[in-house]
């Protein structure tokens, strides 16, 4: 079971929620200016959100559909539900628009077969398994803000793990939330502090206990350099696919990807 944690601030009006394992880390919302009802009412709708998204696209849950698609998609054509079939549409264009770095087959994408009319994926070769780990943080992310914006709430933040964030508006006591980046390999030192107001962040790196879990295509290796990316964006989306394939990239197309996309900065930190 998730653990689940629920406090509003009467004086802040401020609701903090917070799921303690969703997607592979903790999840906290601030939910501010919406009174109790309201913003009780929104948390349980991105708590309902982010469990069924979970239940979706999480490769290591056996009752999920991604789950269900890696071990039958080899056998034969395997059918997808129409959210999916879009999210693996997607993952096939930000595939083109990375260059062939963002691979979410962790082998050869060109073993993946789509039937765009049955909606069915099958997998020409073993050893292919679909991750979606560079995507569905940011895919949750914008489902959450589809929900904050349904009910008119301007001012929020939305943190899985300072990895992946979404700011709407302010900070209560300034004009931008303030995001520090911490170095994993020295927990105490912040290597640098993004500032976000109606945009998002991702941040993807290795770590101690994850020191190769960045896949490069290209090389048929685990990328297990010390550093991590940083990309500020619009979309969540697109902050984590970037600050994922630039963990990969090389010099030469850095650029050229970044250049693909709208982003509002990013920033590359050797440790």
């Amino acid at each position: 079971m998730i653990g689940n944690y629920l406090n509003y601030y009467e004086s802040s009006n401020l609701l903090h929620g917070s799921l303690m394992q969703i997607m592979g880390t903790r999840l906290d919302a601030l939910i501010l200016g919406a009174g109790p009802t309201l913003a009780n009412k929104v948390w349980e709708e991105v708590k309902d959100e982010l469990v069924r998204l979970n239940k979706m696209l999480n490769k290591f849950d056996k009752e999920s559909e991604l789950y269900r698609v890696n071990n039958k998609a080899i056998l034969s054509p395997c059918s997808v539900s129409e959210e999916l079939w879009k999210i693996l549409a997607d993952c096939e264009q930000y595939y083109e628009r990375t260059y062939g770095y963002f691979d979410i087959s962790l082998k050869d994408y060109s073993k993946v077969e789509f039937d765009n009319e049955c909606h069915t994926v099958y997998f020409t070769d073993t050893g292919i398994q679909l991750d979606l780990g560079g995507y569905a943080k940011g895919y949750a992310l914008e489902s959450i803000r589809k929900i904050l914006v349904n009910h008119s709430i301007t001012q929020a933040l939305i943190n899985f793990g300072n990895s992946s964030v979404l700011a709407l508006g302010s900070h209560p006591h300034g004009d931008s939330w303030s995001i520090g980046i911490n170095d994993p390999y020295n927990p105490d030192k912040i290597v640098g502090n993004i500032s976000l107001r109606d945009n998002t962040l991702s941040t993807s790196g290795n770590m101690p206990s994850h020191t190769g879990h960045i896949f490069n295509p290209f090389t048929g290796q685990y990328n297990a350099d010390r550093r991590i990316v940083s990309v500020s964006a619009p979309n969540a989306i697109d902050a984590e696919v970037v600050s994922t394939t630039l963990m990969i990239a090389d010099k030469i197309k850095e650029k050229e990807i970044v250049s693909q996309f709208t982003i509002d900065q990013y920033f590359i930190f050797s440790l």
